[in-house]
């Protein structure tokens, strides 16, 4: 003789010669799925880590390369070494189970490492260092830090007003690298392909005021923080055009720079805004709801 089988959930089981009953599930309340929409928990976790291990595959491309010869023959090998080094990092960073805040910690970490040891003539962003221009990719990589975090944060949480003042807040640190690109834009002597460039990059950033559109929209914010991380590093990749690239300075050597200012730049942005979701999505969540009117109190008898 067999035993019945357990209830499943949802059920009440049956009692004698009485089926089971089938209880209604709890129905999804319209504020919570709005509450969700307007301020996520840990948004585009998936999506992050999806990023996080194309740089690690673009990372180990890049020192595949400097061991074939690209980059300054002095520094391409170490460059090849810290390449493989921060690429096993970053998959590490994207494939084991941390928390939100912690691996936005650790790309963040990732990122700024990578960009002060290119500052020093070391590692993927070795080329930096080449030509002395230290103000002008400071500023740079300010812009590519901030500005992408700030829009993405701003597309997720569209109606938390404290989004556009960190949006505001990343312009006017972005504001000295637009300065920079407008005078390169307008200097007869450099060569047309940087003057172009600079032109783009100072009109993507201008386009991040988008973002500061009605809160029914996210403004196109994760587009303009795409279009940034992609476009701006290309303006190291044209002085490969320029009389910068020197023959002493090897070969494509700004090309793998601009990759490696992307990839330490995806890092640290996308590393920012989990840092900046997991801290602030609380309080995004108990104030981005509309607040509804408060019950009118009865009238007393007459």
């Amino acid at each position: 003789m067999t035993a019945d089988p357990p209830p499943g959930p949802g059920r009440i089981p049956a009692s004698g010669s009485h089926p089971a009953v089938q209880l209604p599930e709890k129905p999804l309340l319209a504020s919570d799925a709005l509450r969700e929409d307007l301020a996520p928990v840990e948004p585009a976790g998936r999506e992050v880590r999806l990023w996080t291990l194309l740089v690690a595959t673009l990372l180990v491309a890049l020192g595949i390369a400097f061991r074939f010869g690209v980059g300054h023959p002095v520094l391409r090998v170490e460059a090849s070494t810290l390449s493989f080094c921060a690429a096993a990092a970053t998959l590490g960073a994207a494939a084991l189970p941390f928390g939100y805040l912690a691996r936005g910690l650790l790309m963040l970490a990732l990122g700024v490492g990578l960009m002060a040891l290119g500052f020093q003539g070391l590692g993927p962003l070795h080329g930096m260092a080449i030509d002395g221009g230290f103000l002008r990719d400071l500023t740079r990589l300010l812009a590519l830090t901030t500005l992408p975090s700030a829009l993405l944060f701003r597309a997720f949480y569209r109606a938390y007003a404290p989004a556009r003042w960190l949006l505001a807040v990343a312009l006017v640190l972005a504001l000295p690298f637009v300065v920079s690109e407008g005078l390169l834009a307008i200097d007869a002597s450099a060569v047309v392909w940087s003057r172009v460039a600079a032109v783009v990059n100072a009109l993507v950033i201008l386009c991040s005021l988008f973002g500061f559109t009605s809160s029914a929209t996210s403004g196109g914010g994760s587009w303009w923080a795409a279009l940034v991380l992609l476009l701006i590093p290309c303006g190291i990749a044209t002085r490969e055009l320029t009389p910068l690239a020197g023959a002493d300075d090897g070969y494509f050597t700004y090309v793998a720079t601009a990759v490696g200012v992307q990839c330490a730049s995806v890092l640290a942005a996308l590393g920012l805004f989990q840092v900046g979701a997991a801290r602030l999505a609380p309080h995004a969540r108990d104030t981005s709801l509309p607040s509804r009117p408060s019950p009118r109190p009865p009238s007393p008898a007459s």
